[in-house]
């Protein structure tokens, strides 16, 4: 259940998120606090996104591919590229 998930794994997930996202957006010359700003937006959008199909256990069970793999498909969905299957 989506209220399972601890504070602290949620902010830990959302800052190392937002830290890799960042540069992407600054490498496109987006100033830093609105990179940092949109970073997170999508960052948020794909946490919840996990949140809303699978348990905190479920997701640190997951190894590193399949994780990337459903983080892949939910940033396509938050980007509105792809519709939720």
């Amino acid at each position: 259940e989506e209220l399972d998930y601890k504070t602290h794994y949620l902010f830990i997930w959302t800052g190392n998120c937002t830290n890799r996202l960042i540069p992407t957006f600054q490498q496109r010359g987006v100033p830093w606090n609105y990179s940092f700003s949109l970073a997170s937006q999508n960052c948020s959008c794909v946490i919840d996104k996990f949140r809303e199909d699978y348990t905190q256990t479920e997701v640190m069970a997951l190894n590193y591919e399949e994780r990337a793999e459903r983080g892949s498909y939910y940033a396509q969905i938050c980007a509105g590229k792809i519709k939720e299957m």
